[in-house]
């Protein structure tokens, strides 16, 4: 019955596909963003606002790095030194910066037997079914949207904070980020969260670069925004399906079995793992429908980061709640009002956390917010 359930499911969702991707009008105006799925260029720099943005930043804090080159869609490494001076994650899974005063990536959740669930490259205008889905399993998940994609579905951008997911930034164009200039990649962080901010009404504190391709200059940028880089630690492959990708649907399956069988043979009993998936396409979306139950199965815990890193405020607007991960994983995975709207703009009281990794996780990520830098958004 389940693999009936889940044959009609994928169907819906490429059927929806083909009802849902047509362009409509919005009562959004996006003037004064970066050209749609373009690296910004000069006509956003030379605006009051972004001059504005530019100067606040402390560029004293910025690495000097000189930006990577790609050679036919691919990052040249050619001549980088094998001691990782950088800590560039592209070149060496490097997610503890050389450079001081730089946060380390946040790689795994604390909690023991905890999966990490999170969707790149949304929002999608096809996701209706797999959002009904996750709704129906009462599943909240950290989002991982573009810009571009947000500025283009702003409806669909609207219903993932509705139903309760957390938001986080992925840039406006989805490039590398290590190849782009200092101002190319602050205004694909800014103007990303700037579009969330004016679609959804949420300043996100987190973010992940696209192909996990970070360094210290990309990270010294994102802190000076207040963003926290969150990566992976398990990686499903799952953009990587035929036809878009080189890989069988079988070999996607083997990759999600291997991380099941990590977690029913007790590889993270003394810690959680963040894995990364992707609202993509119908293929990802029914690999991450097919395999919820078993993965629900091998783990303990299935949350989103937020609640994994027991953080109950992810956004800068204080009237956001989310569930500490006591609380979540104590109300179903997740209560109802997963995101409350209080009414006196005050956070909601933090439970006892079940770990101690918590507290050190907090302060790694907790970072003073800037307030010239806000006023923009």
């Amino acid at each position: 019955m389940v693999s009936i359930s889940l044959f009609i499911l994928g169907t819906l969702i490429t059927t929806v596909i083909s009802q849902e991707c047509a362009p409509y009008t919005s009562s959004f105006n996006f003037s004064g963003y970066p050209a749609n799925w373009k690296i910004p260029t000069s006509t956003v720099f030379n605006t009051d606002e972004f001059k504005q943005l530019n100067s606040s930043i402390d560029w004293t804090k910025v690495p000097n790095i000189t930006p990577h080159k790609t050679v036919n869609g691919s990052i040249d490494q050619t001549g980088y030194s094998a001691s990782d001076p950088d800590c560039w994650w592209t070149y060496n899974l490097c997610t503890t910066p050389k450079t001081a005063g730089i946060n380390p990536d946040v790689t795994v959740c604390p909690e023991p037997g905890t999966w990490g669930l999170t969707y790149d490259d949304g929002p999608n205008c096809s996701h209706t079914v797999f959002y009904d889905f996750l709704k129906a399993n009462n599943q909240k998940a950290t989002m991982f949207f573009i810009g571009s994609n947000v500025q283009n579905l702003p409806n669909e951008a609207q219903r993932a904070l509705a139903d309760g997911h957390q938001i986080c930034v992925h840039t406006w164009s989805h490039n590398y980020m290590t190849t782009l200039t200092n101002e190319e990649a602050l205004a694909e962080l800014y103007y990303t969260r700037k579009v969330i901010k004016y679609v959804m009404g949420i300043t996100p504190l987190c973010w992940r670069p696209p192909f996990g391709d970070v360094d210290d200059r990309i990270r010294a940028i994102a802190q000076q925004l207040n963003l926290t880089t969150i990566i992976w630690d398990q990686d499903t492959n799952d953009w990587d399906e035929i036809p878009d990708g080189v890989e069988t649907s079988a070999q996607i399956d083997a990759n999600f079995q291997t991380f099941v069988n990590r977690g029913l043979n007790g590889t993270y009993n003394y810690s959680g793992t963040i894995v990364l998936e992707h609202e993509l396409d119908n293929n990802t979306m029914s690999k991450a429908v097919e395999w919820y139950p078993k993965i629900k199965s091998a783990y303990k815990h299935v949350v989103p980061i937020a609640s994994c890193l027991n953080i109950t405020q992810p956004y800068l607007e204080t009237n956001f709640t989310y569930p500490s991960f006591f609380e979540y994983i104590n109300n179903d995975n997740g209560p109802t009002n997963y995101v409350q709207n209080t009414a006196n703009n005050s956070p909601s009281p933090s439970a006892k956390s079940t770990s101690t990794a918590i507290t050190s996780y907090n302060s790694l990520i907790s970072m003073a917010v800037t307030p010239n830098i806000l006023f923009l958004l």
